[in-house]
């Protein structure tokens, strides 16, 4: 039962339709997750806790059959990933757990992270992994391992991505980067992620006296959402988050469909203006694929810029919302290609799997989003230990 709702969760979320039809498909237990709420709650968290554990076993019998440490991070995304096994679920709604079940999932999270953490110091002392920040490193790879049933069941069409071909991708990707030259040591200049002051209004659909700006509203939205998907009714909760009346949240979004949509907009927005601003110079190079990554880890890291995960909310839109929005992401990611393209042209970046980077990055925006990882003063610190390690991977450099 697990299995199928951890699956079941990964394609939809924890929406209250998703889970009657999945009830449907299980004889005899539609009392038990499609009556009360904390009935609901309860096999959310059965599922996340038992994709930690499968996680934490994974590890330790990669750990046990394989002495180098990189090889024990390539066991446990082959085993792990395994389309032959079943699906783990990327936790993207913890916060919809009470305080004690959050502490519980987390510090099942925080056991793995010290434990992989712990090979990888190992792995650097003996000269077998770069020098970098462990733990930090430690939560990405898990995160990558996590989210990626999910990226791949909402990055359509899914029936492009080769399972085993994603396991290889993220093989190679945490061995060795994507750097094209490994030995040369690059910076990236930290970008400002405040939105120019001509975008949005002062103040847009408030009064004057509460002052809040559509850009402060949809940010407030967006983190929500990041953290409990489509289940919270968000105009509500944001308003509470932001201490204000929800009338005039219902004048500027009009509904749940809307808020998301107006979300989504300033999501793609926040991509477009990251990347106009990492490549300026006008040629796909290192540093600015490294400046790229590393601005929108901050921005997802940071609860006063971050976006919205590219995969949030779409349960609440129409078919005809639903394409239209899968087609901008389609332009978005067809741009990125271009640029990729160019730089391995540049010998700027290996060319190996790039044509996954849209599931790649949809994977890490799904973990930096997620909470897990606390930005708190540190985003800046945290964001350039996740883009040096999707430049250079975890092999010596």
């Amino acid at each position: 039962m697990l299995d199928h709702a951890a699956q079941r969760f990964n394609v939809q979320g924890v929406e209250l339709s998703a889970l009657a039809e999945f009830a449907e498909q299980l004889s005899g237990v539609r009392p038990a997750i499609c009556g009360l709420t904390e009935e609901r709650k309860d096999l959310l968290f059965q599922v996340y806790q038992r994709s930690f554990q499968v996680l934490a076993w994974h590890l330790r019998g990669a750990t046990r059959r394989q002495e180098h440490p990189l090889k024990v991070v390539q066991s446990l995304v082959a085993t792990v990933l395994n389309p032959a096994r079943p699906e783990i679920a990327g936790p993207s709604e913890i916060y919809l757990l009470s305080a004690a079940r959050g502490v519980k999932l987390r510090s099942l999270h925080d056991a793995l992270v010290e434990e992989l953490a712990a090979v990888l110091a190992a792995g650097a002392r003996a000269g077998q992994v770069r020098d970098c920040d462990f733990p930090v490193a430690a939560q990405a790879i898990l995160g990558l391992i996590l989210w990626t049933p999910v990226a791949s069941h909402r990055m359509p069409p899914a029936k492009l991505f080769n399972r085993r071909r994603v396991i290889e991708a993220l093989q190679d990707l945490l061995t060795y980067g994507r750097a094209g030259d490994r030995s040369v040591g690059v910076e990236a200049p930290r970008l400002d992620l405040a939105p120019p002051a001509s975008r949005f209004a002062a103040s847009v659909g408030f009064p004057g006296p509460q002052g809040l700006s559509r850009e402060r509203v949809l940010v407030n939205a967006s983190y929500l959402l990041n953290r409990c998907g489509g289940w919270l009714a968000p105009l509500e909760e944001v308003s509470k988050r932001l201490g204000c009346d929800s009338r005039p949240l219902r004048d500027l979004a009009g509904d749940k469909a809307g808020l998301v949509r107006a979300c989504q907009a300033r999501t793609i927005d926040v991509f477009y203006r990251i990347q106009e601003e990492a490549f300026a110079s006008g040629r796909a190079t290192d540093a600015a694929a490294l400046a790229f990554t590393q601005a929108l880890a901050e921005a997802y890291l940071r609860e006063d810029v971050q976006p919205l995960r590219p995969f949030v909310g779409l349960e609440a839109l129409s078919p005809d919302d639903l394409r239209a929005l899968r087609i901008r992401w389609r332009v978005l990611w067809g741009n990125l290609r271009g640029r990729q393209v160019d730089a391995v042209a540049n010998h700027q970046l290996r060319e190996r799997y790039y044509d996954l980077a849209p599931l790649i990055w949809t994977a890490l925006c799904g973990w930096l989003a997620s909470g897990l990882l606390d930005g708190g003063g540190r985003a800046d610190d945290h964001s350039r230990e996740v883009a040096q390690l999707m430049r250079l991977g975890l092999a010596p450099v």
